[in-house]
Formats: structure tokens, sequence, C-alpha cells
């Protein structure tokens, strides 16, 4: 029970938490820096406020772990106690303007020593190196005790990278706004006693002590659970971190090397949405909000960790392929190029759980033949029927779970597994003849329904991926005059976006102003065309009968195409 963890809370101030010889430690695996100026400013409003009013402010809960006397982990705050920290450093260099510029000299460097060690650290007394009695995290480190604390300016302050730049940005931030205090009085005294005086007993943290790793996670989540702050994959690292950190530095080096190894792979926005279809490869559907949960209560060991991080890591691999038909991985893998492709035209995810798990288990063609399973099934069920994605995840996270426990062992087994989702052909065909689809953003979707057709009619191989062609509109996005008596406003919006109502075409015969002549202009423009289906429309003139004529032949190829 959390209870049970707590060793106690009590409300503390910046000058007390700070100035009292305690040391703190953000651990390795926390997340870097990351407050922008939007928080800067509401924390800036903050301060004058206080200042103005004489008011106590609550900066929140910091959530602490004792490891020995005096020393402290961060497992809740850093971000907080970092910025806080910073703006100390950003008064710092205000004083040492003065004193360069020789405005009470003497006084200021003492109130820098005094401010200096108080908030920050207090100088070797041999290499009168600051001795930081904030450590932040491995990436933070090094520029928050070399650059800042040192109160150096960097070399080049456009070439710092991710993880400095936020920390340079604030202490600018900060550095800034002090400064307008000093253009007129140039006060030392008065910038020293907002720092001493007004922030540093004025703005209180509730203090939360905890005795072991489970209360201070326990706490962590509690103060999360809105996820206000941090995002599944944050929850989920810094929950395997804390589990292998009893085991010492080497632990949670190799444990951060084995989650890097996965974030290079995987772009931040998209690992909560990665985390929940690798979970769903291993175990009965989750939805997002329940991933972490589902984590936590599999993976309690220290080697269960390192466990996930091997499986995750391999996940990471395909997930990434499964971005990109180019990636090296499908020279590996016959047969999973095309339907990769194919997939990221229809925009759908929800098969990736199944092929986790199939590439955890089984052979690479096996993989190979699945993805062409799901881009069919995908094709049919999400491009073309538009029906709801909820089935579709169940099915597939049924299938899955039943090759992760190897219940499913061949291709032709998930095939047959997967049949609850695969729209009859009757069903597919019917909805295939009424289907419209806006070019536009889609128009490589319908380029690549044409050319699919235009194989399985004419043998088409050339140009698999469209090349230069354009899809044609007969009927005119645009219609001039001469179509109003066959396609009025009615009937135009109703018949111009129809899949039977686009043809092929050479963008060198569409630059010829065919898109608004009437249709029998385009009749001698189309026999020009090099694709059979386009040179050899046959329809003597155009009409919403001739669509939904010719969209039911394309439905009735579409069944053959688009087959398991």
């Amino acid at each position: 029970m959390l209870q049970r963890d707590l060793l106690g809370t009590s409300t503390i101030n910046l000058r007390t938490l700070l100035a009292n010889g305690k040391r703190y430690e953000v651990p390795c695996y926390q997340r870097d820096y990351s407050w922008t100026e939007d928080q800067w400013e509401d924390l800036w409003a903050d301060l004058c406020e206080v200042e103005t009013t004489g008011r106590q402010h609550y900066m929140g809960a910091l959530v602490l772990k004792e490891e020995r006397t005096d020393d402290f982990r961060v497992i809740d705050g850093q971000q907080r106690l970092a910025t806080l920290s910073v703006l100390v450093v950003a008064a710092l260099h205000c004083l040492r303007e003065l004193i360069l510029a020789g405005v009470d000299a003497d006084a200021n460097e003492q109130r820098l020593g005094l401010l200096r060690t108080a908030f920050l650290g207090a100088a070797h007394p041999v290499t009168l190196q600051t001795t930081a009695k904030l450590t932040l995290n491995h990436a933070n480190r090094r520029f928050f005790e070399g650059t800042l604390l040192e109160l150096q300016t960097p070399p080049s302050v456009a070439a710092l990278p991710p993880t400095e730049k936020p920390l340079w940005n604030a202490m600018v931030y900060f550095r800034d706004r002090l400064r307008v205090w000093l253009l007129e009085g140039r006060d030392g005294a008065r910038l020293a006693n907002f720092i001493y005086e007004v922030i540093g007993p004025r703005l209180l943290f509730i203090q939360v002590l905890v005795q072991d790793d489970v209360g201070a996670y326990t706490v962590f989540e509690t103060l999360n659970s809105r996820g206000l702050e941090l995002t599944a994959g944050d929850l989920v690292k810094n929950y395997l971190f804390s589990i292998v950190h009893a085991a010492g530095d080497g632990g949670v080096t190799q444990a951060r090397h084995g989650w890097e190894a996965i974030t290079e792979r995987i772009p931040a926005r998209e690992i909560a949405e990665f985390l929940r279809h690798h979970v769903n490869s291993t175990r009965s559907m989750v939805r997002q909000q329940r991933v972490y949960q589902a984590i936590r209560a599999e993976v309690t060991r220290a080697p269960d960790v390192f466990e996930l991080l091997r499986e995750l890591q391999r996940s990471a691999l395909l997930s990434a392929a499964l971005e990109d038909s180019t990636h090296p991985l499908w020279e590996e893998i016959p047969g999973g190029r095309k339907p990769v492709h194919d997939l990221g035209l229809y925009g759908v995810l929800q098969y990736r759980p199944l092929a986790f798990a199939v590439w955890r288990r089984l052979p690479g063609e096996v993989l190979g033949k699945v993805l062409r399973y799901c881009g069919i099934i995908s094709f049919r069920y999400n491009a073309i029927s538009q029906r709801s994605t909820n089935r579709l995840e169940q099915v597939y996270n049924t299938v899955a779970l039943a090759v992760h426990e190897g219940r499913l062992t061949s291709a032709e087994q998930i095939r047959d597994g997967l049949q609850g989702i695969y729209v009859t052909d009757d069903e597919f065909r019917e909805a295939f003849a009424k289907r419209s689809i806006p070019t536009g953003r889609r128009a490589r979707l319908v380029r690549h329904i044409l050319l699919a057709l235009e194989r399985h009619a004419h043998g088409w191989e050339d140009d698999a991926e469209g090349g230069s062609s354009t899809v044609e509109h007969v009927l005119p996005d645009q219609p001039a005059p001469e179509w109003q008596e066959d396609f009025p406003e009615d009937l135009h919006e109703r018949y111009v976006n129809r899949l039977g109502n686009y043809l092929l075409l050479e963008s060198r015969l569409n630059s010829r102003e065919c898109a608004n002549r009437p249709f029998a202009d385009k009749l001698r423009i189309y026999r020009q065309s090099r694709y059979p289906s386009t040179r050899d429309l046959a329809e003597g003139e155009w009409t919403p009968e001739a669509i939904e004529r010719r969209q039911a032949a394309m439905a009735r190829m579409a069944t053959a195409v688009w087959r398991l």
C-alpha cells in the first residue's frame, strides 16, 4: 500500500531545500529537460506576483527517495528544480554584468558567491569548479555543470544539441527579464534580495519522502495519473529503469542503451502507439490507457526488463520497416515489400500486433504472406467498405495471441483465422461499385487502384507506381457549361469522385487543357494514351449511367484482384 512506503510529507521552501547541504540527483533514465517558453512565462508570472503581493506560492509535490544521508534521488519534480536553478544562474549572469561594468563590484562579487553557494553549490577549494547541489540526467549534466553553473557562454548557441539548447534558452529567457530590473537602478542588492529573500522562502514544495522504489513509483504514477506531464513512453521507461536501478549503474546503463536502440527507430510521438501494438501482440487486447499497467503487471524483475527490451528492439526494427517499403529488411523477407507499400497507401495500422507476433515467432516467408493477407483485408475492409476498426483490432489481436502462444504456426492457419474480417465478394463488389474517393491527398490511392485494374485487365507491368501518370476526371471537377445537361449540380457532386469516373492519363496529354473539354474532345485525347483502358474507352457518351456501368465492371475485376 502507498501509506506503508511513505516516510512522510512536509512543506519546504526553496531556500531550505537547496541551502541545506543536501544534494539531489536526477536519475540517468529520467527524461531530458523539456520546459519551453510557455512554462517559463507561467513561472515568471507567478514569481512577479510573489514579489508584488508578498504571498507564498506552492510549486507542487516534490517526490524524493533518500539514497544516503543528505543524498536524494528526484523521482518527480526535476523540471521545476532545474528551471529554478537556471533562474539563479540567470541572476548570477546579471550580477556579473554589473561587476564587469564596475557597478558596486566588490559587493556584487560577494553577492554572486553567496547566491551560488546557497542555491547551486560550493566551489571546490582546489579546482574552483562548482560542486552542484542538483545533478541532472546523463544528457543534461555536462552542459548544466560545465557551462551554466560556471557562467560560461557556449562557443555557438546555434550548434547546441537538442538536449542542451532548452537549458540555455531558459537561462536567456530569465536573464532578459531580470535585466529589466537593472536598467534604471542597476541594483545588485535588489536582485539578490529577489532571489534570497523573496522567492527563496516564498516558493513552497510539498516534499514527499519514500523509502523504496515501489513507493516512489506508486506516488509518481498517482501524480501523473491524468497524463498531463508524462507520456505512456515516459512512464514505461521510468518504471523499467527503476527496477534495474538496484542492480547498480551498469544495469541502468545497459537498460538505457536498450531503450535508446528502440527510440532511434520509433519517433517520440509514435512510441505510445508502438508500445500498444507490441503489448497487443502478446496478450488479450488492451486500450492505450492501460498499456503501462499491463507492462507493469508482467514485468517485475530485472531479467523481465531486459527480455522486454530485447523484444521491443526486435519489434522496433519491424515497425521502422513497416513505415518504409524500401527498408533493407524487405530484401530478406520474400513478398514483403509490395504489401507494405500498399498498407501505407491504405493508412492502416491495426494489423501491426499480428505482424509483430509473426515476426517474433515464425519464419520470414510467413511474414511476407501474412502482410499480403493484411493488405488485401485492409483494402476490402478499410479502403473500400469503410467499416469500423473496432472489429478489425479485436480479430487481429486474437490471431496475434494465437501466434504468440504457438497455436497458429503457418500462413494458411493465420489466413483462416482472419476470415472474420475478410469482406465477402458480394459485399465487396457492392461497396466498390458505389465507392467515391476524392483525389487531392488520396490521388495516390486512386492511381494505385487504377494501375492494379490495368494490370489485371491488360497485363500492364510498366510504371508500377504510376510514374508520370495523372488521375483524370472524365466528368471534370469544374465542368464547362456543356456538361450541365447530363450533370446538373446535384448529380455532378454525386458522380465526380466516383471510381468509375477516373482514368489514368499521362501528364503530357492532360496538359493539353483536357480537363474541361466536352466528352467527344476528350475521347480523341484518350486514344493517344499508352494505357489500354483509357485508349479503348468504349462509351459513346458520358452520363451517370455510363459511370455506373463502368464502375460495376471495375468492381467485378477488383473482386478478383484483391482476393485471399
